[in-house]
């Protein structure tokens, strides 16, 4: 057997170490995440008023928050052995988490418009009451759908040519599509969303003491709470993509080599968005059924 030289396992044990962390924080999203999520599911779809939208777009964000973290047992094992499952499975996991990472952030920013709406122009989202909510989801849904598909061109199986491990992984052909990929990724799953999310609370922080929309304090604040927690957690890793880009143009191997191996740290941290969702919910769960159902009452009156 051909024994294996000095800089091998020097390699093989910092590769290691390196994945250590991302593993043990996956696997701690997979063991507490899952359970909250499909108890989330199941709290709300006991309590579900079909003419609550609030609810149903929580209800939206925890399914795909599931949908994300299901996949985690597969990442863990690529990380500690290789990739072991072929390049379709590869593109379809990948796609899989792309598309509801895109709809939970559809989904948020949809919370703020909706609620930006409800205080402002009451008639004009009353108006959308029924059908126009369904088709709204149903749209955010394909929206994200379409957002995704690039991952089935850039995600593929490669070879690692220190150890000779697969992994599924980025692989771009070009520089430009690197470029464009990122950027569209950052402009489109972050920027603008939290642009829209920013100006939408803004104006309703504008109406506090205007409005009885923000007597429900705590219907409020959770909501609140789930847009800066997802900020939070997903904000490391489009920096990372900003630096990919200026890596890309300025053609530096050091950058790049700093943003390879932060990326499996602020993936890592990405995922903790979607644990910590439930907690946000079970936190409020009382009072958020007390609110949705003294809204429907007044509504009625």
């Amino acid at each position: 057997m051909q024994r294996l030289n000095s800089s091998s396992l020097d390699y093989m044990s910092s590769q290691s170490t390196d994945h250590v962390a991302p593993c043990v924080v996956l696997g701690l999203c997979w063991l507490v995440g899952v359970p909250s999520n499909i108890a989330v599911v199941m709290a709300i779809a006991r309590s579900f008023k079909r003419e609550n939208f609030t609810l149903k777009m929580m209800l939206n964000l925890a399914v795909s928050d599931l949908l994300c973290l299901i996949t985690l047992p597969v990442w863990i094992y690529s990380l500690l052995y290789g990739w072991s499952f072929g390049p379709a499975v590869c593109k379809f996991i990948s796609y899989l988490v792309y598309c509801s990472l895109y709809a939970s952030v559809l989904t948020v920013t949809l919370m703020s418009v909706q609620r930006y709406l409800t205080v402002l122009y009451t008639q004009c989202w009353a108006r959308l009451r029924g059908t126009g909510e369904r088709v709204l989801l149903v749209a955010l849904w394909g929206l994200a759908g379409v957002l995704s598909c690039p991952a089935f061109r850039i995600w593929d199986v490669v070879v690692q040519e220190e150890n000779g491990q697969h992994h599924c992984r980025r692989s771009y052909n070009l520089d430009e599509e690197e470029v464009s990929v990122l950027f569209t990724e950052t402009l489109l799953g972050f920027f603008i969303p939290f642009s829209i999310l920013v100006t939408s609370y803004f104006c309703l922080h504008k109406k506090v003491n205007q409005t009885a929309f923000f007597s429900s304090q705590r219907m409020t604040k959770l909501v609140t709470s789930i847009v800066v927690t997802f900020f939070i957690f997903w904000f490391p890793l489009h920096v990372v993509n900003i630096l990919n880009i200026f890596a890309a143009f300025l053609k530096s191997e050091s950058l790049k080599n700093f943003c390879k191996a932060s990326s499996n740290i602020t993936g890592a941290l990405a995922f903790i968005n979607s644990c910590v969702n439930p907690f946000l919910y079970a936190f409020a769960s009382q009072k958020l059924r007390h609110d949705a159902q003294q809204s429907e009452i007044e509504r009625d009156a």
